[in-house]
């Protein structure tokens, strides 16, 4: 049969006074707590009830087997550590304030970095090392930022005289062409054209802003669904701004859509709006209505960044 133990048990308003002896227990039976004594101190020091612990919430910190410090908020002492699902997926999320900012994972050696991964200075990821913790080369840059198929088309019967913004685009955020920040955009089409096809314009565009444009040329005649290329390599100058400046130039350009598809005509270097979010997009123009034979089709748009 098992014996049951009894503290010695008093009213708070004893205990309050009360000096009991080094590691002698008293029950509180006003709050119904425990006391613990030390043979020095009034009152002892009561102990907390389980209703009164608290999630921790603004604390300064928190150190798991080390100590946390003023940068290190929350530091872990361990050989690994776990963060779980609660039965679905899980996130480890690293927010930064802005574009300009980092929001990587760091990997060190001796507290010295030698790896790290994420968005590094701007919104692109990035995979860089260093030897020393100073000095650090970039082995992997985000560069593909869209690979689209499947685009519409352009009938000079029904489209001409006016620009057709075909429907693949790639979006860039706001300030992501920072001052010599760089883009290969390459679309890829299949023209069908005529006997005699009217002149053919391809552009460039970002936002409101025209990039880049050919001559009007009359592309190659009697094609069916020929697939044709043009590429463009776009550079910004200039701090994201109202009105940053755009270099562009044309880097290469099937033949078959005319010998003045190759070069831009347009003046540079060409004013946009980087500081805000823009649309990059291809656009076709035919200059006259031609036999309704005459069609090109954005089939692809790859947007690449360089740097």
């Amino acid at each position: 049969m098992s014996v049951q133990v009894k503290s010695r048990r008093e009213a708070a308003s004893f205990l309050s006074t009360y000096v009991g002896a080094a590691g002698e227990l008293l029950v509180d039976v006003t709050s119904w707590r425990v006391q613990v004594h030390d043979g020095a101190t009034p009152g002892g020091h009561p102990l907390a009830l389980l209703s009164e612990a608290t999630s921790p919430q603004n604390v300064a910190g928190l150190g798991v087997n080390t100590s946390f410090d003023a940068v290190n908020k929350l530091s872990v002492k361990s050989a690994a550590a776990l963060f779980d699902n609660v039965g679905a997926g899980t996130q480890l999320k690293l927010n930064k304030n802005a574009a300009g900012d980092t929001a990587s994972l760091l990997y060190q050696t001796g507290y010295s970095g030698r790896a790290e991964a994420g968005l590094c200075g701007d919104d692109r990821f990035h995979l860089k090392t260093s030897a020393d913790g100073a000095a650090w080369v970039d082995g992997v840059v985000q560069r593909t930022l869209s690979v689209q198929n499947g685009g519409d088309a352009n009938a000079a019967s029904s489209g001409s005289g006016a620009d057709h913004d075909h429907t693949l685009t790639c979006s860039l955020p706001a300030g992501f062409l920072t001052n010599g920040g760089a883009l290969r955009v390459s679309a890829a089409f299949r023209l069908t054209s005529g006997a005699s096809p009217p002149t053919l314009v391809c552009k460039l565009k970002l936002g409101a802003a025209t990039l880049a444009a050919g001559a009007p040329a009359a592309p190659v005649a009697s094609m069916t669904n020929q697939q044709l290329s043009i590429s463009w390599i776009m550079q910004a100058t200039a701090a994201p701004s109202a009105a940053s400046a755009i270099e562009c130039a044309v880097a290469a350009a099937s033949s078959g859509l005319g010998a003045a598809a190759s070069q831009n005509a347009l003046a540079m270097p060409v004013s946009a709006a980087t500081n805000a979010a823009l649309v990059l997009k291809v656009s076709t123009l035919w200059g006259a209505a031609g036999s309704g034979s005459d069609q090109i089709r954005l089939s692809q748009l790859v947007v690449e960044a360089l740097n």
